[in-house]
């Protein structure tokens, strides 16, 4: 059946793509931050060049970044932001990916995250919106090259779901906002939520595809195509996936000596490039309905923002550290937002929802924490 299908090569992969993790990470990672038993010399990192993927036992992009004159590359997507190019590549099975070039960002992605996408806007953005965010200095040469880079990382991870750079300075289509800083390289990491396992419209009425799980979208498939329309808990990755993920990515944008632009105000850093943030959105009360912030709160965000300004500088190495000190602020009901645009209203006629503020944190929804922030993440530090 189609459900048997879709479920049983992803369960396979994970344990799959842990076994060539820890082959890779023994041989090619850093001996202090993995504690390693193994002596790491010259012979080992030569045989794990830059870029190799431990999905396809093999260097996918040579030297590990996209060449200029590929299809979803950052000098391809300037030159014509309207094609849409593909690919499709396989690892464990194939998965198909598309550009687009739309709202002053260059994507890379699949159906089934487009699917996500809406199926985030059905919900009014309350459904969990985990990002991993990649901070990188706003010159376009070295944005281009860092964007190189890290769609191969997403490439060669097989990822299921998006990533997107900023472009609208490169077309001359507006100006990245200060408040965006660290965010120019955004990779969509998809969490599961009860919402999206409510039947579509059809197959409430009986004429869908039973047992498909792909929120509002998912009756408008055909039955051969409908499994790239689920968003189930099964197309979730492991937290050791997405931090094998990030060291790579670390690795790669040091060895091309990327610049950094600091860790985004609100995210909780994870390296010198990488910080992970929720963006569900949150309630606000219009002007004239909030209430005062009380002075002693008012000390306390004033402290943190001071704290993370001077963190962000330095690597994280343990998160139970970063957890003390970037605390994840739930009073984000009281915190104006400068810009009106990004009002959205619910059906209650006092509340809005909005993008949450940068002063609300990184998990401003209060969400489940995701698994990339585990006890383990101390000991293989980006």
């Amino acid at each position: 059946t189609l459900s048997s299908h879709s479920i049983t090569p992803m369960s396979v992969s994970e344990s799959w793509y842990d076994k060539k993790r820890l082959s890779s990470e023994t041989c090619s990672g850093d001996t202090k931050a993995h504690k390693s038993p193994i002596k790491i010399g010259q012979r080992h990192k030569k045989q794990f060049p830059l870029g190799y993927a431990p999905l396809f036992e093999r260097v996918v992009y040579p030297g590990g970044k996209l060449p200029k004159e590929h299809p979803f590359s950052f000098d391809s997507a300037i030159k014509d932001r309207y094609a849409m190019p593909t690919e499709s590549l396989r690892a464990y099975r194939t998965i198909n990916y598309h550009r687009l070039c739309t709202g002053g960002f260059n994507r890379v992605c699949t159906e089934r995250c487009r699917v996500y996408w809406l199926a985030q806007n059905a919900h009014g953005h309350t459904t969990p919106d985990w990002k991993i965010h990649f901070s990188i200095k706003k010159d376009l040469k070295n944005l281009g090259l860092a964007w190189d880079i890290l769609c191969a990382v997403f490439l060669d991870h097989a990822c299921e779901f998006g990533i997107k750079v900023t472009v609208a300075e490169a077309l001359g289509d507006g100006k990245w906002p200060d408040t965006q800083r660290g965010r120019e390289i955004t990779l969509y990491v998809f969490k599961h939520s009860e919402k999206y396992d409510s039947a579509a419209p059809a197959e409430a009425a009986g004429e869908g595809i039973g047992g498909a799980i792909g929120g509002p979208m998912a009756d408008l498939a055909p039955p051969s195509e409908v499994h790239n329309f689920w968003l189930s808990k099964e197309y979730e990755r492991s937290g050791s996936f997405w931090r094998n993920l990030i060291r790579e990515a670390e690795r790669r944008l040091r060895h091309y000596k990327i610049e950094s632009a600091g860790c985004a105000d609100g995210d909780l850093p994870l390296g010198r490039f990488a910080s992970i943030r929720n963006e569900a959105f949150v309630p606000w009360h219009p002007a004239g309905e909030e209430t005062k912030v009380p002075r002693q709160q008012q000390k306390r965000r004033r402290k943190m923002k001071e704290t993370e300004t001077s963190k962000d500088k330095k690597e994280i190495g343990n998160h139970n550290d970063v957890v003390k000190t970037r605390k994840n602020v739930n009073d984000s009901d009281n915190c104006p937002h400068n810009d009106s645009s990004s009002l959205k209203d619910t059906t209650s006629t006092r509340h809005r929802l909005i993008y949450p503020p940068n002063l609300s944190g990184w998990n401003a929804a209060g969400h489940s924490i995701h698994d990339i922030l585990s006890d383990s993440w101390r000991d293989s530090r980006a």
